[in-house]
């Protein structure tokens, strides 16, 4: 049975959410200049696959750029981020399963 309690910051007292979400999927397309990663997600029955933009910080992309190639499948630690009324997956942790290289 999931936990339904409410969690506190210990230093602060505050509530605090967990905000965790993991994707798997296969590199599409790697925007360098913006720190963006496209993976493709599929779907069930044969449907088409989702494309799911997902942000990276400067220092997790310049560890992974030599590594991370169209085709790869990786899986990816993230969290959601709303700005400007716009959801976005900011990438904490990158995993790869398998590399195209």
């Amino acid at each position: 049975m999931p936990y339904l309690g409410k969690m506190y910051d210990k230093k602060t007292k505050e509530e605090i959410m967990l905000n965790q979400v993991v994707l798997v999927g296969r590199v599409k397309k790697v925007d360098k200049l913006a720190g963006i990663v496209s993976i493709s997600i599929k779907r069930s029955k044969g449907m088409v696959s989702d494309l799911v933009p997902v942000s990276l910080n400067e220092e997790l992309m310049t560890s992974v750029l030599s590594y991370l190639t169209e085709n790869a499948t990786i899986g990816v630690k993230a969290s959601l981020i709303i700005e400007n009324h716009i959801l976005k997956i900011k990438a904490e942790k990158l995993s790869f399963i398998n590399t195209k290289k």
